[in-house]
């Protein structure tokens, strides 16, 4: 049988895949793009999602191993991601039994309470959520691009079978 531990992993892992098929090969001029002013391109909405990951981890009590900072290029805006992203993993992976996973943590400030798999959860709906804008935002700037459609569909699968099991 399997754990929540792992449901929640192949969760996570499914709803990361996709965004570095949006990242691989990006010219730096499209990921700088910002499609209005005052409004996220490309880039700083993946920067946006890994120092949301970063303030979760901190929420949780745990020391995020990269720090939030600039701008640069795909390739060093995706190894952060990856960073951070196998950091939550190695956490979920880390758990001793699914009541690990649920157990309650209370936040350092001592103002929230959050259980590590539904923070999981809800990271890797952030990440499916801003998919779609970047994939969106990519095709605007290269309409001949293919958008990760079956690893989007493949993430959509894996949530559905988890949730219907």
């Amino acid at each position: 049988m399997r754990t929540r531990i792992a449901h929640t992993i192949e969760i996570f892992e499914a709803a990361r895949k996709p965004l570095f098929t949006v990242l691989d090969g990006i010219s730096r001029e499209d990921l700088d793009w910002q499609p209005a002013e005052g409004m996220r391109g490309i880039g700083k909405i993946c920067r946006h999602m890994y120092r949301v990951d970063v303030w979760f981890l901190k929420q949780l009590g745990i020391t995020p191993v990269i720090a939030e900072d600039g701008p640069g290029p795909a390739k060093e805006i995706a190894a952060r991601m990856k960073t951070i992203q196998g950091q939550i993993v190695s956490e979920v992976d880390a758990c001793g039994s699914d009541a690990d996973l649920v157990a309650e943590r209370t936040s350092p400030d001592g103002k929230m309470t959050l259980r590590l798999g539904a923070t999981v959860i809800h990271i890797a709906q952030h990440y499916l959520y801003h998919l779609a804008q970047i994939t969106y935002l990519r095709r605007i700037r290269d309409p001949e691009w293919s958008a990760p459609l079956d690893e989007w569909e493949t993430a959509t699968h894996i949530i559905e079978d988890r949730i219907l099991e």
